[in-house]
């Protein structure tokens, strides 16, 4: 499995990878959205393939890397993490989780931080397999 740097050209796999995470979107918007982080070193992405399939992606993850008022050093959001269902279990999420930890170290980053759904038991399961922990509740309100 490699993990590398998401691409414009990978617009195409990741739409119905979010869709997979219950964020359905078109390519379109996907290229868009690409187009639009990618010059921005905050808000990386990465995708992990098989190098050896012709199935395409296995997984999609994104990053964040905000500065909060309170704290001299920057935070590290993992913003998107998905891999295809057929792929789940066989270590792609981990390796891009990796990936993001790598890059929130190299940024400076005094912690990762990650949002998931309550109903996500088993992702809530995976993240406390890598050492994440529940430390507050995160409030939302949407416009």
């Amino acid at each position: 499995m490699l993990v590398r740097r998401a691409l414009p050209d990978d617009a195409p796999a990741v739409a119905p990878l979010l869709g997979e995470l219950g964020y359905p979107t078109s390519v379109e918007a996907v290229t868009t959205r690409f187009a639009r982080l990618a010059e921005s070193e905050s808000d990386p992405a990465w995708v992990a393939v098989d190098p050896h399939s012709e199935d395409g992606l296995l997984g999609f993850a994104a990053g964040h890397l905000f500065w909060p008022y309170e704290l001299d050093r920057p935070v590290a959001e993992l913003t998107a993490l998905v891999v295809t269902e057929r792929s789940r279990g066989g270590g792609a999420g981990r390796a891009l989780v990796a990936a993001f930890e790598e890059w929130a170290k190299a940024a400076g980053s005094l912690r990762a931080t990650v949002a998931s759904s309550f109903h996500r038991s088993s992702a809530h399961a995976f993240y406390e397999r890598l050492g994440y922990g529940q430390r507050s509740k995160k409030f939302e309100k949407q416009f």
